[in-house]
């Protein structure tokens, strides 16, 4: 039987002599009624415990979710809301998952809105922790914490959001995709985990991983290519460059329809990519700054433009193929770098090549077995520690071997 009034509703349920499930039902059968009393709701929710009565507060929420808000009634959401995401009773909120995703997307939107994303952080990952049926599950609060926790630029707390409990980094795996009944999880939900995932990682230069998040976002079934997808494809096509100095292929079992049609929607990045496959620096400055509006736009200039000195690295690389000798001039001029010194000196730092920079004539000389030398010097230090570690746990055998040292004392 269904609440006839607002004073039926708010009597019963302060009554409290329906069972959740009895309740939940009750609630589902009202729900011309909750969406006809937007008005009336604030005064209801006032009357009620955000602890006790989880369950009700989070139909009502949600009915204001749905609703357009004046000024005050979207300070009274977000406030109630707040409240709510950090108190309310996991198992009640539990029995509606569709609910409390329609109040985390609302609050979310409104914060987000508001410039105030680092405060909606807190909640959100209240809301996780309440609405998950198992630690592992994937949520509609998931995404929506990430997109904060980026805006805010706290890398690290998305990053404890993006993988299952107890699993290494290494392996990644994202987070269970269970029933969505259980979690209110709709397709936008993964698409904006993995996007917004990707971009965490990126922001914390696990070019890698952001790899596997953004693959994961357009390399679901799909019947059509939705904005979320075409974004994180266009993620994906700047961090190979950037990671492999060159576009990863499609995986043959991603959706035809994605494999025809998302190259008609990164036209321009794929000219970048193009010019970048062409190894001359200055052919990809063209081709960023010719299609600058749209990187810019799509809030991808600033990391586009780390693709130059990257290429300029690529292609200092290369020289090291070519050439036994280079004086830092024609370097610099080859690398489309300013200071080929500095550049030179980070390389080699960091392995990349192997070179000698010789101060007084300004050359730089290129070991044809440069490469050899680093990985045997390599393999000979690792070789030595293992040794070393051999040696040590020998010794501590042989000195608490009585047969050994009854030999050696009595000799």
């Amino acid at each position: 039987m269904a609440f006839d009034s607002p004073a039926a509703l708010l009597g019963a349920i302060r009554e409290g002599r329906q069972t959740p499930a009895q309740l939940l039902g009750l609630l589902n059968t009202s729900e011309e009624l909750l969406r006809s009393i937007g008005q009336d709701v604030p005064n209801i929710l006032r009357e009620l415990h955000v602890v006790h009565h989880s369950l009700a507060f989070a139909f009502l929420l949600a009915a204001m979710a749905g609703n357009e808000l004046s000024e005050d009634q979207e300070r009274f959401f977000v406030d109630t809301s707040r409240a709510f995401l950090l108190s309310c009773d996991a198992s009640q909120v539990q029995l509606a998952p569709e609910k409390f995703a329609e109040i985390c997307r609302k609050f979310t939107e409104l914060m987000v809105a508001k410039g105030r994303a680092r405060i909606a952080i807190a909640p959100l990952r209240s809301a996780v922790q309440r609405s998950r049926p198992s630690p592992n599950a994937l949520t509609p609060a998931h995404p929506l914490l990430l997109q904060c926790c980026l805006l805010g630029k706290f890398y690290g707390l998305a990053e404890d959001h993006l993988y299952p409990q107890g699993t290494m980094r290494a392996q990644f795996k994202c987070l269970d995709v269970v029933d969505p009944k259980t979690t209110g999880l709709v397709v936008k939900d993964f698409f904006l985990y993995c996007y917004y995932g990707g971009m965490t990682l990126v922001g914390l230069k696990r070019y890698s991983e952001a790899l596997d998040f953004f693959l994961r976002a357009f390399a679901v079934p799909a019947t059509q290519v939705s904005a979320i997808v075409v974004a994180s494809y266009k993620k994906y096509l700047l961090v190979s460059l950037l990671l492999h100095g060159q576009v990863c292929p499609i995986p043959e079992y991603t959706s035809q329809v994605v494999q025809r049609s998302i190259g008609s929607w990164c036209s321009e990045y794929l000219e970048v990519a193009k010019a970048f496959s062409t190894y001359e620096v200055g052919k990809l400055e063209q081709a960023l700054e010719k299609h600058r509006s749209v990187l810019e736009a799509d809030k991808n200039f600033g990391f586009a433009k780390q693709l130059i000195p990257s290429l300029s690295k690529r292609v200092i690389q290369r020289l090291t193929q070519t050439y036994l000798t280079l004086s830092l001039d024609d370097l610099a001029v080859k690398g489309g770098v300013g200071d080929a010194q500095a550049v030179l000196l980070e390389m080699i730092e960091k392995g990349e090549i192997h070179a000698k920079i010789s101060q007084k004539d300004k050359m730089v000389a290129f070991p044809e077995d440069g490469d050899a030398r680093v990985r045997d010097l390599s393999g000979g230090i690792d070789l030595a520690i293992d040794l070393g570690a051999e040696v040590e746990s020998l010794d501590e055998s042989l000195m608490t071997n009585r047969t050994f040292l009854q030999h050696h004392v009595t000799s």
